[in-house]
């Protein structure tokens, strides 16, 4: 059903047990930093998705009102740019391994992916979500805290209308949706140089695996020498 709907790749790529694979190099290094990204980064997306648990019964026609809209955008904000922290993070890295894993040729190609100006743009681009977004986080928390001390009690506290709850919703709504397009575009952007990159990989291999294959075909089916064997 996976392979008639396209839904879900059912073939990998090839595996082949090249020594290499077990060396250091500056590339490896490089993810090996760059991986730490997406593990804050999804840490982060764990601890501002309690923005969806937040009261939101926010009435603008008080400062504490307008001060928890403020610190619900910002939390909302937080978790976008922490959710694309977290993918450039783990996609970079996978499809980098990957690619340096498809054969005589991975490192180079590997590379050429790492070094994408549209990659090294989004790697760039990341880290900075990820560093403004501990900022951002830290205001948001500032905000909620200080309104806590005031909390009035549920007789006290004056309730949002109707139509304000609407235009509330709508305006999470939109964010939200705008958000998941963004997440879209980008992951779009990254599977499409990786695939450039793997087919390159592919191309660039066949010739030299094909006279591997076939010189270790007339080894294997060629005359045996006669005599002994010193």
């Amino acid at each position: 059903m996976e392979q008639k709907l396209g839904l879900i790749q059912s073939d990998s790529m090839d595996l082949q047990n090249d020594p290499r694979f077990f060396q250091d190099n500056v590339l490896n290094k490089r993810l090996e930093a760059f991986s730490k990204l997406g593990v804050v980064s999804s840490l982060m997306v764990g601890t501002c998705t309690h923005v969806i648990a937040m009261k939101k019964d926010m009435n603008f026609s008080t400062t504490e009102g307008i001060m928890r809209v403020v610190s619900f955008g910002l939390l909302s904000i937080v978790l976008f740019l922490n959710i694309i922290a977290a993918y450039v993070g783990i996609a970079q890295t996978y499809h980098t391994y990957r690619l340096e894993t498809a054969g005589p040729t991975g490192f180079e190609i590997a590379t050429s992916y790492y070094l994408n100006p549209n990659i090294v743009a989004w790697r760039h681009f990341a880290v900075k979500c990820m560093l403004h977004g501990l900022t951002i986080f830290l205001i948001s928390t500032g905000i909620r805290v200080s309104v806590s001390f005031e909390d009035l009690t549920d007789e006290e506290k004056p309730r949002i209308t109707k139509h304000n709850a609407r235009l509330l919703g709508l305006v999470t709504l939109t964010f939200f949706c705008i958000g998941g397009f963004i997440m879209h575009y980008i992951n779009g952007k990254h599977q499409a140089i990786f695939r450039v990159n793997y087919e390159h990989a592919k191309e660039s291999e066949r010739p030299y695996m094909s006279t591997v294959h076939d010189i270790m075909h007339s080894k294997r089916n060629g005359p045996r020498p006669h005599g002994n064997v010193v």
